[in-house]
C-alpha cells in the first residue's frame, strides 16, 4: 500500500515533466484502464517522461511514497502487462521515442525506449533491418517488444526480441541509473543482465535506451502461399521441413476459422476446399533461395499439400502480410456480437508435437463446441488458439475457463510453455506456476532484491500479489449477466463497441493522436470511454465531454482498423449521452438555439442568407436543380454559391433556391449528439424538397450531402435524391456541356480529400476527374489521400469547441502540400477551404510558411475556367 499516495508527490511530479505532462482527470486515467486483454486497471494519473533523468527522478519520488509504477509504450499488449492493476502512476515513455545512433559498420542502433519497431526499420533502410516483428510492429515499440520477449513472423530463422540487445540503460526502482551490456561482439562480464531485463515486463526497472544488433538486409527473399485440405497435413509438413534442414525464415499457419477471416475482412481470394493455409518465405542468396523453395515445394507434395503459389513481388508480399497481421482483430467481426477472447492461447511446443497439438487443440474445441481459430508461428512451434465469445454471456465465460484449463493441460503434456511471445502479465497469471513451479520462487527473490517496496508493475507475472482467476480485474465484469437496457446503445451500435479489441492500430490514423499522443484523443480511448458508459462504471461528465467533442469524425481511424470499427458512429453515439445529460458544450448550445431562431449556426439574420446570390434567384417551375447553398457558403465562405451559379448558368441547367427559406441541414446537431434537432430538421427539409419538386437537390457541402443521402433516410424512412457538386459537374463536363476557357493560367494545386465527402461517402474519383478537365490545372497528390487522408481539422464540430487544435491539424496539412511542390490547395468542401486558409494565414504570420500557399473550393477553381 502507498506510505503517502499521489497527493504527497504530485507536485514533484509536475516539477519534473511539467504540469502538462502529468494527467490526472479520471477520464483520461481511465484511457490507460486498457490493453487487448480481457483485464482492466485504474491508474491515479499518467505520467510524460522525456529522459532517463526524469525517470530517474519520478521513481524515486514513487518508491519514497510507496507509490505503484506501471511502464507503458504504445499499449499493445495481449496479456495486460502494461495496466495499473494497483493504481498508482503509469509511466509513459511514448515520447522517449529518438534514434541516437545507427552505426552500420559495427552493427548496431542506439533506440529511446519509445520508437516504434517499423519506424526503426525506416530509418535502418535501405540496407539494414531490425529483425523482430511482431504483428503490432507499426505502433509496437520497442521497450515494450524487448521487456516482453516478443518475437513475429521472422523468429523461425532470426530469433526473438531479446536475441538482438547488445546493452542497455535501466532505471531501478529507487532511481539509480544503471548500464548492462556492451556495444562488443561478444562479452562475459558477469550475470547476462540484458536477457533479465528483456523478459521482466517492467518488473524489475525502466528501460530508457537500447542499444540493438542490426543486420544487412538479404540479397534476395521469396515468399508462398501453400494451400492444404487440413491442417493436419499442414503441421506435418512444416516438422518435416525442420526436420529436414531447409532454412525458412517465416512459417505461418492459418486455420479453416482464420481464413475464412481473411476471407471476409481482409478480401484476400482463397479457393474452396482449402481449409488450411502456410505463408512462408525464404531469403539469402538468390540460388539458395530458389533451392530452398524446390526441397518446400516436394515435401508439400509427399504431405498432401494441394499447391504453392511462389513470388518475389513485395506488392503481393506486403498484400499477404497485411493479411494475416490484420487476423487477430478481424476475428471480432466474424460473427455478430463475438469477439476474439486472448486468455492462454500463446503456447508453445517441441517441434516434433506440432501436429499433435493442433490435433489436440481441434479435441477441445469439439468438447466444448466451441470453434477455435489456430494460426501462428508454425515453425518455431508458437501456435495461438483464440476463441470468439460474446462477452455478455455468463455461459461463454464458463466455457471459456474451461478451455483454458485444457489448454494448460495441453501445454503440459506436450512439454511446452503457456507463453512463446506474449508474456505473462496479468492473464496467464492464474496459470503460470504450474509451468514454472519452483523457479517462480527464485523469480520473486530477483524482484524483492531489485524493488524491495514492489512499486514496478506489481500485480504480474503470477507473483503472491497477482490475480488467481480470470473474473478478476475483469473489464467486462458487469457485462457477463447481459447490458441493461438503460446503458445500451442500441444492439448494432452495442457491437460495435464490443468490436473493438484495443489494439491500438487507431493511433496510426488518428490526427489528434498524432498532436497530442493522449489516448483519450485517439479512437481506442474514446472507444473505451464508450465502452466504460455501456458497462454502468462511469457516467457522462464534463471531463468526457471535453475529449469526446475533440474529435473530428474523420473515421480515418477505421482505416487503419484492422476490423473496420466505426468510432466515428460510437463517439457520436457517446456525445448523444451527453446532450441528454445537459452536457453539451456551450459553443453548440448557442448554435442549436440559432438554428432555430436564425435558420444557421452562426448568429446572423436569416435575411443574409440570399446576399451571395444572384439579385433574382430563378423561379424555375420545371427546375432539373434545387441548388442548396448551406450555411458556411452562405454566410462566411461566400465564393462558392457564385461560383456555382456560374457553372449552373454557363451550362444551361434549369435551377431554383429556396432563398431566405433555406436553413440548416442539422448536420452540426447530428454530429454532436442533438438527435431529437437533427430530426426535427430533417423532416421540414424534406417537406420544402417536395415542395419545390426538382429532380436533383445539387450542394457544394459534404455534410449537407450526407445529411441527405444517408441521414435523412434514417431518421425520416424518405429518401432525397441528392448530388455533391463534384458528381454533378463532372457529369456535365463529360457530356460537353462546360464551356472552357481557351487559354488560362497554369496552376499546380493538390486536392484534398474532405472526409465526409471521402471516407464517410466514399467519392473520391468524382472531384478528381473535374479537375483533371480544368484547363492549365496540373494536379497533384498528397502523399497521404483518399482512404488515408488526414482530416483538416474542422470536421466533427470540433473548430467550435477547441480552434486551437483545430488550426494545428490544419497548420499539419499545409505544411503537407507545400511539400508536394503544388502551389494551391484545393478541397470540395467549405469547412476544409476555411480551415486551410486560416492555418495558412497563421503559419506565414509565425515564419514557419515562406511562400504564400493559395486555398480554393473546387467550385471556384472551375468557374475561373469557364468561358
Amino acid at each position: 500500500m502507498p506510505e503517502n499516495g499521489l497527493p504527497a508527490i504530485l507536485d514533484g511530479l509536475q516539477a519534473i515533466v511539467g504540469q502538462e505532462n502529468v494527467l490526472t482527470s479520471a477520464t483520461d486515467c481511465l484511457g490507460y484502464s486498457r490493453d487487448m486483454s480481457i483485464h482492466a486497471g485504474l491508474p491515479e494519473a499518467v505520467v510524460f517522461a522525456e529522459s532517463a533523468e526524469q525517470v530517474s527522478r519520478v521513481l524515486a519520488l514513487a518508491n519514497q511514497a510507496g507509490l505503484p509504477v506501471t511502464v507503458r509504450g504504445g499499449g499493445t499488449s495481449v496479456t495486460g502487462a502494461s495496466l495499473p492493476v494497483k493504481g498508482g502512476l503509469v509511466l509513459n515513455l511514448v515520447r522517449m521515442n529518438r534514434i541516437r545512433e545507427i552505426n552500420r559498420a559495427d552493427g548496431y542502433a542506439v533506440v529511446e525506449p519509445g520508437v516504434i519497431c517499423q519506424e526503426l526499420n525506416k530509418a535502418l533502410s535501405p540496407g539494414h533491418f531490425y529483425p523482430p516483428d511482431p504483428g503490432s510492429a507499426p505502433i509496437a515499440t520497442i521497450g515494450g517488444m524487448v521487456s516482453t520477449n516478443a518475437s513475429g513472423v521472422r523468429a523461425v530463422k532470426y530469433g526473438t526480441a531479446r536475441d538482438y540487445v547488445k546493452a542497455m540503460e535501466v532505471v531501478l526502482a529507487d532511481g539509480r541509473i544503471i548500464r548492462t551490456g556492451s556495444k562488443a561482439p561478444k562479452s562475459s562480464a558477469g550475470y547476462d543482465l540484458n536477457r533479465l531485463f528483456a523478459t521482466s515486463e517492467g518488473t524489475l526497472g525502466v528501460i530508457t535506451e537500447l542499444t540493438l544488433r542490426i543486420l544487412p538486409v538479404p540479397e534476395y527473399s521469396i515468399f508462398a502461399k501453400l494451400s492444404f485440405p487440413s491442417i493436419v497435413e499442414a503441421g506435418a509438413t512444416v516438422e518435416e521441413i525442420m526436420r529436414r534442414g531447409v532454412p525458412i525464415s517465416t512459417c505461418e499457419i492459418l486455420d479453416g476459422v482464420s481464413i475464412e477471416t481473411v476471407r471476409k475482412a481482409m478480401g484476400l481470394e482463397i479457393p474452396a476446399g482449402v481449409t488450411c493455409l502456410l505463408f512462408m518465405e525464404i531469403d539469402g542468396h538468390r540460388g539458395s533461395v530458389e533451392s530452398a523453395a524446390a526441397r518446400v515445394d516436394v515435401i508439400m507434395k509427399e504431405n498432401g499439400g494441394l499447391e504453392s503459389e511462389w513470388s518475389d513481388d513485395p506488392v503481393k508480399r506486403a498484400a499477404i502480410w497485411s493479411a494475416r497481421h490484420g487476423l487477430v482483430t478481424s476475428l471480432s467481426r466474424i460473427r455478430p456480437g463475438q469477439r476474439q477472447v486472448p486468455i492462454t492461447e500463446d503456447f508453445g511446443v517441441p517441434m516434433s508435437r506440432i501436429p499433435e497439438t493442433i490435433a489436440d487443440i481441434q479435441a477441445i474445441g469439439r468438447k466444448h463446441g466451441v470453434e477455435i481459430a489456430t494460426f501462428g508461428h508454425i515453425g518455431d512451434g508458437n501456435l495461438h488458439a483464440v476463441l470468439l465469445m460474446d462477452v455478455r454471456n455468463q455461459e461463454h465465460w464458463e466455457t471459456t475457463r474451461r478451455i483454458a484449463d485444457d489448454f494448460i493441460e495441453l501445454t503440459l503434456k506436450h512439454e511446452g510453455t503457456l507463453t512463446a511471445e506474449h508474456g505473462v502479465g496479468l492473464a496467464k497469471s492464474p496459470f503460470i506456476a504450474r509451468e514454472l513451479g519452483e523457479s517462480l520462487e527464485v523469480m520473486a527473490s530477483i524482484k524483492k532484491a531489485l524493488d524491495p517496496k514492489n512499486i514496478l508493475n506489481p500485480g504480474k507475472l503470477g507473483f503472491a500479489d497477482s490475480i488467481r482467476d480470470i473474473y478478476e480485474m475483469n473489464a467486462c465484469g458487469t457485462l457477463r449477466e447481459g447490458v441493461s437496457g438503460e446503458l445500451s446503445f442500441g444492439e448494432e451500435l452495442d457491437r460495435e463497441i464490443l468490436s473493438c479489441v484495443q489494439c491500438g492500430f487507431c493511433t496510426l490514423g488518428c490526427p489528434t493522436f498524432g498532436v497530442s499522443q493522449i489516448e483519450t484523443m485517439n479512437a481506442r480511448g474514446r472507444n473505451n470511454l464508450a465502452f466504460n458508459l455501456l458497462t454502468g462504471k462511469v457516467r457522462p461528465s464534463a471531463e468526457m465531454a471535453e475529449r469526446l467533442y475533440q474529435c473530428t469524425l474523420c473515421d480515418n481511424c477505421k482505416s487503419t482498423c484492422p476490423a473496420g470499427v466505426r468510432t466515428s458512429a460510437i463517439v457520436q453515439a457517446a456525445r448523444g449521452r451527453l446532450y441528454e445529460a445537459g452536457l453539451s458544450p456551450e459553443i453548440f448550445n448557442l448554435a442549436y438555439r440559432s438554428i432555430r431562431e436564425n435558420g444557421n449556426p452562426f448568429l446572423e439574420p436569416r435575411a443574409k442568407r440570399t446576399d451571395v446570390f444572384p439579385a433574382v434567384i430563378p423561379a424555375e417551375p420545371e427546375a432539373e436543380v434545387l441548388y442548396w447553398a448551406g450555411c458556411l457558403s452562405s454566410y462566411q465562405e461566400m465564393k462558392i454559391v457564385p461560383a456555382t451559379v456560374k457553372a449552373l448558368e454557363a451550362a444551361g441547367v434549369k435551377w431554383t433556391a429556396l432563398g431566405q427559406e433555406e436553413g440548416c441541414c442539422g448536420y452540426l446537431a447530428y454530429l454532436t449528439g442533438a438527435m431529437d434537432r437533427f430530426k426535427e430538421l430533417a423532416e421540414q427539409n424534406i417537406k420544402a424538397f417536395e415542395r419545390v419538386g426538382a429532380r436533383i437537390v445539387l450542394t457544394t457541402c459534404p455534410g449537407c450531402y450526407k445529411a441527405f443521402r444517408d441521414l435523412y433516410p434514417e431518421q425520416t424512412g424518405k429518401e432525397v435524391r441528392v448530388m455533391h457538386a463534384s458528381e454533378y459537374f463532372g457529369g456535365l463536363a463529360a457530356e460537353g456541356r462546360l464551356p472552357w476557357r481557351e487559354e488560362a493560367k497554369a496552376l499546380r494545386a493538390v486536392y484534398h480529400d474532405p472526409c465526409d465527402l471521402g471516407r464517410h461517402m466514399g467519392v473520391y474519383e468524382p472531384p478528381r476527374e473535374l479537375l483533371r478537365r480544368l484547363p492549365g490545372l496540373e494536379l497533384k497528390e498528397f502523399p497521404l489521400n483518399r482512404e488515408m487522408a488526414k482530416c483538416c481539422g474542422a470536421g466533427g464540430g470540433m473548430k467550435g469547441f477547441d480552434l486551437d487544435l483545430s488550426l494545428e491539424l490544419a497548420e499539419r496539412r499545409v505544411l503537407s502540400a507545400v511539400e508536394t511542390g503544388a502551389e494551391a490547395i484545393v478541397s470540395a468542401c467549405p469547412s476544409c477551404k476555411q480551415n486551410f486558409n486560416q492555418a495558412a494565414a497563421k503559419l506565414k504570420k509565425d515564419g514557419r510558411l515562406q511562400s504564400k500557399v493559395k486555398v480554393y473550393d473546387l467550385m471556384e477553381l472551375l468557374a475561373q475556367r469557364l468561358a
